[in-house]
């Protein structure tokens, strides 16, 4: 039988751990933040001391993080002290090039090492529903017997066959959506500025061509004025630099993304940093009132 270890009890990966930890009855944990296992220790998982620890211990490791310079420094350690065989599973979103680079060192020493980023908030991880973009086929996957393990992390399964373009994927689909609330943050404003309220503003768009994912999954978030972070501020500002860092390396033209980069960056000098995605909104609300 397989011993799981996950790496990062944050918003994302406690929820993980809860999940791996009802399946497996006991999993290793190690969290930069020691107390952040104390709760799975008392449901019956073994806390490491280290990310060493781990590696001596665990078969299959399933890491979520919050950017490339903590995968980077984890996944090295875990190879340095990893074993042949091992797995490692992937949910962090970091550059695809770091991606690659990660896993051909993983594999010199015999371990497998595989993007697999997630999406669908702290929400979907509770209840085991987030999509999972995928660095490897399917046939690759389902050979290594991951099924089992991240079947109990989310149900919607997408292959993208080569390590590194599961967070290609991930990236590109955070740039839509993150570009797409700063539109649903100026339309906002546009309704406002012409008298138009905010409960007619969703009423309308949210029934018409205009209706969008986002702007669905943060109405009441701004209606309610509530930014406590389901995905914080900080975190789109470091997907959308690693959207322009596709781009750049890729040589692929983009006029969209800097406009939405620096509206988060805006909101992040005001101090929205750690608070919802969100807030973005509430910022670009607050310059139209002051230009007008």
């Amino acid at each position: 039988m397989n011993k799981i270890g996950m790496i990062g009890l944050g918003n994302m990966g406690s929820p993980m751990a809860e999940n791996l930890l009802k399946k497996e009855g006991s999993i290793i944990v190690y969290n930069r933040t020691k107390s952040k296992c104390d709760p799975f220790v008392a449901k019956g998982a073994v806390a490491a001391d280290t990310v060493k620890e781990v590696a001596e211990k665990a078969d299959i490791i399933i890491l979520s993080l919050p950017g490339p310079v903590q995968v980077e420094e984890v996944v090295s350690e875990l190879i340095e002290n990893g074993k042949e065989g091992q797995i490692i599973i992937d949910t962090s979103t970091v550059s695809p090039g770091l991606n690659r680079k990660m896993a051909e060192s993983a594999k010199e020493k015999g371990i497998t090492y595989i993007d697999v980023p997630v999406s669908g908030g702290p929400a979907g991880a509770a209840n085991g529903k987030l999509s999972l973009m995928i660095g490897a086929s399917e046939e690759e996957f389902i050979s290594l017997g991951l099924k089992e393990y991240t079947d109990t992390i989310g149900d919607k399964y997408f292959f993208m066959n080569k390590r590194g373009n599961g967070n290609a994927i991930k990236i590109i689909n955070n740039f839509m959506s993150f570009s797409a609330q700063v539109i649903n943050g100026e339309a906002l404003a546009m309704a406002e500025a012409l008298g138009i309220s905010m409960d007619d503003f969703y009423t309308v768009v949210t029934k018409s061509s205009g209706n969008n994912a986002i702007l669905n999954a943060k109405m009441n978030k701004v209606k309610n004025e509530d930014y406590k972070p389901g995905f914080a501020l900080d975190l789109v500002v470091k997907d959308l630099e690693l959207a322009r860092q596709l781009c750049q390396e890729n040589e692929i033209a983009n006029f969209t993304l800097n406009t939405a980069l620096q509206m988060y960056r805006i909101a992040q000098a005001k101090g929205c940093g750690k608070e919802d995605s969100s807030a973005v909104i509430r910022t670009i609300r607050e310059v139209e009132k002051h230009i007008s």
